[in-house]
């Protein structure tokens, strides 16, 4: 019997060893790359106090697979952020509103060429601006958000609930700012007017759209185009400037009604959907080779950094694509490089023009090479 107890005792420690062994061989498991990318992470939160952030970093090329969270999700509990917590994801809804469009293509239910004049044949010049224009920021068509009409009302009820015809409204008797085609010019307005076509050519709304082509068919369960300001899952809060303009202190997770980014930057995620999502929307899942191939193309846009603006996604020079995303309180980005694998998506609860988590994706960029 005793023989046998060390047998057995034997046994289970070789196990545990091969187990040990088994995890080691386990690529992804970079710990002085994940160091250095945590020396950063925290040195922002401590340089910019700003509240906190989700970062994720997937590397085949590297053995890394890195994904935490850092810092306060809520200030009024400390409670802190955690990886899986959703965000709002600002701009980035235009990869999905433009894919869309894209697969209306495919489908052959619109063209590329068409003119934005059959969809809404009142908007001035509609005529001169095509589909390909507004989705690849082509149409010269101002910018919404700067008119004093929406600057009125957002000012006094930052719950008024929009609609993409009010938004349209604004801007649809304005004069181009250039000749579309001619010139890159980041305009929200543009991915409004898509959304605006998609529920027009398929009789759905947005949110339907968006949840029968691309959030189920890729089960992005924690991704989701709100009716309204109040925040599904555990969310990160988002935070602005209040008394002190160094201080980020006031929550402004739901005191904005998000309708006013609509089909432009309406939708709530987390980092690992957008890992997912980015991942599909730069190969193409779902759309033909075709139409994935002509994403790639388009002209620079300067106050995006971005030195090509396809259709509904961007890239900065360095081999990887996808888009950024601001709105009071966050602001993301979220990156994938096909030719290494490598995907990076990056979450702050704040907005700050100086510190954008753009900033933070190019340093790791460079810890990839």
């Amino acid at each position: 019997m005793k023989i046998l107890k060390q047998l057995l005792l034997y046994a289970s420690f070789t196990v545990l060893l091969l187990s040990a062994c088994n995890r080691a061989e386990i690529p992804y498991e970079n710990i002085q790359l994940a160091n250095k990318i945590d020396l950063m992470a925290d040195s922002i939160l401590s340089t910019q106090k700003l509240p906190g952030m989700v970062v994720g970093v997937w590397a085949p090329q590297k053995r890394l697979t890195y994904l935490k969270g850092k810092g306060i999700a809520d200030i009024s509990t400390q409670s802190p952020v955690k990886p899986e917590f959703v965000f709002r994801a600002g701009s980035n809804t235009k990869t999905f509103t433009v894919t869309m469009i894209l697969q209306l293509v495919d489908e052959n239910k619109l063209k590329l060429e068409d003119k934005l004049s059959l969809f809404i044949p009142e908007f001035h010049n509609g005529d001169k601006i095509t589909i390909r224009n507004l989705a690849n920021m082509t149409s010269g068509i101002k910018e919404y958000t700067a008119t004093p009409g929406f600057q009125s009302i957002f000012n006094s009820d930052p719950l008024h609930k929009w609609t993409s015809e009010e938004i349209i409204g604004l801007i649809k008797n304005e004069e181009l700012q250039f000749t579309p085609g001619t010139k890159g010019y980041y305009s929200n307005s543009n991915t409004i007017i898509l959304g605006a076509i998609v529920e027009k050519v398929t009789g759905k709304t947005i949110t339907e759209n968006y949840q029968s082509r691309i959030l189920s068919p890729l089960r992005l369960r924690h991704t989701a185009f709100p009716g309204g300001p109040s925040m599904p899952f555990s969310y990160i809060h988002g935070y602005e400037t209040d008394q002190d303009p160094n201080v980020y202190d006031f929550d402004v997770s739901t005191y904005f009604d998000p309708s006013y980014a609509g089909a432009a930057g309406a939708i709530i995620s987390n980092a690992g959907n957008l890992k997912t999502w980015v991942e599909n929307l730069v190969h193409g899942t779902l759309l033909s080779r075709e139409i994935q191939a002509q994403r790639f193309t388009g002209l620079p846009i300067p106050d995006k950094h971005a030195t090509t603006y396809g259709l509904g996604m961007l890239t900065f020079g360095d081999g990887y694509w996808g888009h950024t995303g601001e709105l009071f309180g966050y602001s993301s980005i979220m990156m994938h490089n096909p030719t290494t694998g490598a995907t990076i998506v990056i979450a702050y609860n704040y907005q700050n023009q100086d510190n954008l988590p753009d900033n933070f994706y190019r340093k790791i960029v460079k810890l990839l090479k």
